[in-house]
């Protein structure tokens, strides 16, 4: 575990990895299902292992889960793991916690990504890399809606069509300042907010975040197809 980060120069990437996955319907939680005999988890990790960048990666983990400790990279320096809490925003907010209880600067740059979206390129995290180091303002990762949306009512009757064209899908990494991320994420909890990511919580804040747009194969393992396409998506990268 790092000591004193007073003066430490990079990026920091948290990884919420405290759930369940029970909309999978498996015995195991989703992120530790595998896709090419490596767990969806071993591949996230790699992929901000390798992007340069990155010079920490706090894992957060429920307080009961034993599987993280067969991880490939789990002994790599550059990862912490820490205990989730409760939602998501608990787990995120413990590991802003662990940061500032070890001095991590105020305007270190935070991205903070779901285990489970393993098909996430160095590209996109360029792309995101860049918008942050433009101005410093919170950013996102997002993908344009394709199909037509509609609006139903309480008797899933279509009542209109929604207009897409300023609506996006909101992926991850989200990226803020790590102290406005935990400026927004402390607010969202003592108001007992229901947030549901980052972006959230930093708009309700009053920060501004920027859309970044990118990959539409960055999907986030939910259901079991989804493990069918992230399989194709990622075999992609290595072909």
């Amino acid at each position: 575990m790092p000591g004193d980060l007073s003066n430490f120069s990079g990026t920091v990437a948290i990884i919420p990895a405290a759930g369940s996955g029970s909309r999978m319907g498996t015995d195991v939680p989703k992120q530790y299902l595998t896709i090419n005999q490596a767990t969806i988890l071993d591949i996230t990790l790699e992929k901000f292992l390798s992007y340069a960048p990155v010079k920490l990666i706090i894992l957060v983990i429920s307080p009961d889960d034993n599987r993280y400790t067969q991880l490939k990279e789990i002994d790599n320096k550059k990862i912490v793991v820490i205990d989730g809490g409760e939602e998501r925003v608990h787990s995120v907010y413990n590991a802003l916690r662990y940061l500032y209880d070890h001095g991590l600067p105020d305007h270190t740059a935070v991205m903070v990504h779901d285990a489970a979206r393993p098909c996430i390129s160095h590209h996109d995290l360029d792309k995101l890399n860049q918008s942050f180091l433009s101005n410093s303002d919170a950013c996102l990762l997002t993908a344009p809606i394709t199909d037509t949306i509609q609006q139903l009512d309480e008797k899933l009757t279509v009542q209109k069509a929604v207009d897409r064209s300023l609506l996006v899908r909101a992926l991850t990494p989200q990226m803020a300042q790590f102290i406005e991320l935990k400026q927004a994420l402390r607010s969202a909890i003592d108001s007992k907010a229901l947030i549901t990511d980052e972006a959230s919580a930093l708009v309700a804040s009053g920060y501004q975040v920027n859309a970044v747009t990118g990959r539409s194969d960055n999907i986030k393992i939910t259901h079991p197809d989804d493990l069918t396409f992230a399989e194709f998506y990622l075999s992609r990268e290595n072909a």
